[in-house]
């Protein structure tokens, strides 16, 4: 697959279906646009999957895990090896994401990008390991640039198998110690916003070792040479976790499968997809507002306002199933609604209600 032509196959989503889909819900029984984002939501939804009313009949949550070299500089306190051990637990089903998974009906793929090699494995964990980790991003680059689009690949490659198996819609999640260290990197070269703006506290940590995060990514800054594209960028500054994860939104896109976006980490894969094609927004959906501190700036560059506000930061794809139950809310509306018609109720009376698409 060459990775440059694949991203041309992306195109726009379908206003036509979009108007119809906005339509069927301003002829329902209901104060036009008092639904809100729900209405406006399935309204995205049916311009992707060019249908009047949409519909979800297959979900899963694509969870890409890796490990980052960047933690010698001490800005993580997990060590490494619970990118494994959490990965084992999720692929028997024990972690946060596979409880809600399972509760909303969704499938949870676990998939090695490039994990180190420690311990032994579960079988449900997919091997597509590109690498044992990657290189320190203060002082190294993280990857290849063949690396990176391999690792982008191996999202493309899993999104594509689950939308053959039926997957409607997809969920992103993660696993890596040390990965919101990368993905505030990224954000911080990207957005261009201050570093401090830039790096939280992850899974939590000290205010040093804070400190010692902002030089890291600061670091990671100062040895890019400005004339980098977004997979340069990447290759230099991130993870195979996020590069994966570019891959998942590249591949909804494509094939006009709506993808979910979790928390910081998954967003900044967003926001890298998004920087290959624009046109791969009209494809993503936020799930919740994380309570790390850059998914702030995130968020603003993104122009994009995630509908729940839970105080989550727990990462693995977890705001992915919540996101999923909205979605299918609004969809059951659009179907069991009646019609103003039918309830002999004139909607010229009424004031709408709606406004801007978030």
């Amino acid at each position: 697959m060459e990775l440059d032509k694949y991203i041309q196959g992306i195109s726009e989503t379908d206003v036509d279906f979009e108007n119809s889909g906005r339509a069927h819900w301003d002829s329902r029984t209901h104060p036009v646009g008092s639904l809100g984002a729900l209405e406006e939501y399935s309204i995205r939804l049916a311009g992707i999957q060019r249908r009047k009313i949409p519909r979800i009949r297959k979900k899963s949550i694509l969870v890409m895990c890796a490990d980052n070299g960047v933690v010698k500089e001490d800005v993580s306190s997990s060590p490494p090896v619970f990118t494994q051990l959490l990965a084992n637990a999720m692929a028997r089903g024990e972690t946060g994401v596979c409880a809600l998974a399972k509760h909303n009906g969704a499938k949870v793929v676990v998939i090695d990008v490039g994990m180190e090699k420690g311990i032994e494995r579960e079988a449900g964990i997919c091997d597509a390991s590109v690498r044992a980790g990657t290189g320190n991003i203060a002082t190294e680059d993280a990857m290849t640039r063949e690396e990176a689009v391999q690792a982008i690949g191996v999202g493309i490659r899993y999104a594509e198998a689950e939308i053959e198996d039926g997957a409607d819609i997809l969920g992103t999640g993660e696993l890596g110690i040390g990965n919101t260290t990368t993905a505030s990197a990224l954000l911080y070269i990207l957005s261009g916003e201050a570093p401090e703006a830039c790096v939280g506290y992850g899974a939590g940590i000290t205010d040093a070792q804070w400190q010692k995060k902002v030089r890291a990514v600061c670091r990671a800054k100062a040895r890019l040479d400005g004339c980098e594209d977004a997979i340069d960028i990447l290759a230099k500054s991130g993870g195979l976790d996020i590069a994966a994860l570019a891959g998942v939104f590249l591949a909804g896109a494509y094939h006009r499968v709506p993808v979910v976006c979790d928390g910081l980490i998954s967003g900044v894969a967003a926001y890298l997809a998004i920087q290959m094609e624009p046109l791969a927004k009209g494809y993503i959906f936020p799930s919740h507002r994380s309570a790390e501190l850059a998914a702030s700036v995130l968020y603003r560059v993104l122009d994009i306002t995630p509908p729940l506000d839970l105080h989550m930061r727990l990462g693995e794809g977890s705001g992915c199933p919540l996101f999923f139950s909205l979605l299918e809310s609004a969809i059951a509306c659009m179907e069991s609604m009646g019609s103003f018609e039918a309830n002999q109720i004139d909607p010229a009376v009424l004031v709408s209600l709606r406004k801007d698409t978030p």
